[in-house]
């Protein structure tokens, strides 16, 4: 090969690799089975904390979380990882729906719709996806008595959206609102004309826009100004009833993210050529959720989006890297998965079908964005399809907290919160949940090693009684002077370092128990060691690559007790394929599935 590859990263959120090998067997992957077929592939073993930002920044810097993983929504900086190798090279690298752990180095790159996780709705989105309806009682809430993820008192392990809102009945038609994030919410009315409906949204400096809808209908992408932006928004018309009057609507999320990208221009012409950019879709890809069908329609637009966005830049915007994060597959795991695998305590075979064929349909989705990249990819472009890490189904709940609380380590406030200014130790929101920080405002230097050893000591004594007998709760914890084998050191981490036992997810509940067998479905990855894993299922990550400079037909051994490949391998692959030294890196290439004819470490060789 005479020049430097170019690569295309189509990250997905959780691909689980028992599953890629399933459906391909069953022939409905075709695509990705022909990267394997012709390209090199392998099982990559994540980094604790055991989720997308840790993983993917590792993935995407060549470098272990102990010299890259500063914190969510903190990028590392200095550490010549491998965005910044190609800025001195003069390289450029743009980030499309990546995790905003990681922003790109150089002044000409792009990063475009990072995923948000901070407070509140994401700074480019305007308005969120909705379901508008005549009769919101359709839709029964349960109350939850759980609460899972980290941090706890965030999001549940399910996708779950709160986004319906009611339409009125105005004489002979409906009214229905956009809830506009700043501003005031925008009329769409709504005139029955014999099975259909005449849809006009006011949009007010750009006047009026109108599409008639039947069942089952989208409309084109209509304007609208917000805040001064022009955005657009689309609609589909999910139920009509002339006779009793029910009516429901989709409407899609609205955005303006180009600027916020740092490249106004080229992030216009992405959305001029390709249409709107949506970060999220409306409803949860669950199928006991009303209208789920509809998450794959606007995540295969997304995806469909991704990818030729990323076509554009590397063929014609002058781009070495694209990397994205697609999030469909992750979620209907969550929602999924634990109905699907028999060793979960919520399996039952009458649903297996039911909740697998979500799973599957996510992975057809993926299939052909993985051929629309292989047809319109330059020959110098290497197509990298690669996760983050699997899926296992829960059992249990753990409140870490609770338990550092039950041994003098942790205080909490009135609500029962944690209050870190009064523990001897503590968590941060932001370093993923498994890294307990002794509090030095509190606890003197010299006493900081007793502080560890109580902290191990509430780790590693922690059991549960279950129907098959004892379990311990965490399957390994380590003082971080001894963490370095797990790939942490510096200034950065906790002092403590510490991962779950399979099915174990972070949570609380009503009753306040320190450990509690779940009583919702779901599955995890985040909090439970790396190497978990059932006969149908696992944590491990995926890497597959295709192209020129890639040997064909090529399957690394993975093996979690006699060796693995790490997530900075992939960074420092495509160091290697960008011709790029390599000496700063932690990972190392993945010398077997590259056609190489000299030293590899510098980056200098001849692929053949």
């Amino acid at each position: 090969m005479s020049q430097n590859s170019k690569i295309l990263l189509l990250g997905v959120d959780g691909l689980i690799p028992e599953l890629v090998e399933r459906f391909c067997a069953e022939g409905v992957l075709p695509n990705i089975q022909r990267l394997r077929e012709t390209g090199g592939s392998t099982r990559l073993l994540p980094y604790i904390s055991t989720w997308g930002d840790t993983n993917f920044v590792s993935f995407l810097t060549g470098q272990a979380p102990g010299t890259s993983w500063v914190g969510q929504r903190q990028s590392p900086s200095g550490t010549r990882h491998l965005l910044e190798l190609m800025q001195e090279a003069g390289q450029r690298a743009a980030l499309v729906h990546f995790p905003e752990s990681l922003k790109p180095a150089g002044a000409d790159d792009l990063c475009f719709a990072p995923f948000w996780s901070g407070s509140g709705p994401a700074p480019m989105e305007l308005v969120p996806g909705c379901l508008h309806s005549t009769h919101l009682d359709q839709w029964q809430t349960t109350p939850q008595s759980e609460a899972l993820g980290w941090p706890p008192t965030g999001t549940l392990a399910h996708h779950q959206k709160h986004n319906r809102f009611g339409i009125e009945r105005r004489g002979d038609g409906y009214l229905a609102s956009i809830p506009v994030h700043k501003g005031e919410p925008i009329p769409v009315e709504l005139s029955p004309k014999g099975d259909r409906v005449n849809l006009t949204l006011g949009t007010g400096e750009s006047g009026l826009s109108e599409a008639n809808l039947g069942v089952e209908e989208w409309s084109d992408w209509m304007a609208v100004n917000i805040d001064g932006k022009a955005a657009q928004v689309r609609f589909k018309l999910l139920a009509f009833d002339p006779t009793d009057g029910k009516l429901d609507l989709l409407q899609s999320q609205v955005t303006a993210p180009a600027a916020e990208s740092g490249q106004p221009e080229i992030a216009q012409r992405l959305i001029e050529r390709h249409g709107p950019f949506i970060s999220k879709w409306t409803v949860s890809a669950d199928p006991d959720s009303r209208y789920f069908e509809t998450s794959f329609e606007e995540g295969r637009y997304q995806l469909e989006w991704l990818v030729d966005s990323a076509l554009t830049l590397l063929n014609n915007e002058g781009f070495q890297l694209f990397a994205t994060v697609f999030r469909l597959n992750d979620e209907t795991h969550h929602t999924c998965l634990a109905q699907c695998d028999p060793e979960s305590k919520f399996y039952q075979q009458d649903d297996h079908s039911r909740y697998l064929d979500v799973i599957r349909e996510s992975y057809r989705i993926l299939d052909d964005a993985v051929g629309r990249a292989l047809a319109g990819r330059d020959e110098d472009t290497v197509v990298v399809l690669a996760s983050d890490h699997g899926d296992v189904p829960n059992s249990h709940l753990c409140d870490i907290h609770r338990r550092l609380a039950e041994f003098g380590l942790c205080a909490s406030d009135d609500q029962g919160r944690p209050n870190s200014a009064r523990s001897q130790a503590f968590l941060k929101d932001e370093r993923g949940g498994l890294e307990i920080f002794v509090n030095r405002d509190l606890v003197a230097g010299d006493e900081i090693p007793r502080v560890q050893t109580q902290i191990l000591k509430a780790l590693t004594t922690w059991y549960v009684d279950t129907d098959t007998g004892e379990r311990n709760v965490v399957a390994l914890a380590v003082k971080k002077q001894d963490a370095s084998v797990l790939g942490y050191w510096g200034d950065n981490m906790g002092d403590v370092l510490f991962a779950y036992a399979p099915g174990f997810v972070w949570g609380t509940n009503q009753r306040g128990d320190t450990v509690a067998e779940l009583s919702t479905p779901g599955a995890n990855h985040g909090p439970q060691v790396p190497t978990a894993s059932t006969a149908f299922a696992s944590n491990h990550g995926l890497a597959i690559f295709h192209g020129a400079g890639v040997r064909s037909g090529v399957e690394l051994a993975f093996n979690t007790t006699r060796g693995i490949q790490r997530m900075d391998s992939a960074g420092a692959t495509f160091a290697h394929l960008l011709r790029l030294s390599t000496d700063s890196l932690d990972g190392k290439p993945l010398e077997a599935l590259l056609s190489v004819s000299e030293d590899i470490r510098y980056g200098t060789t001849e692929l053949t």
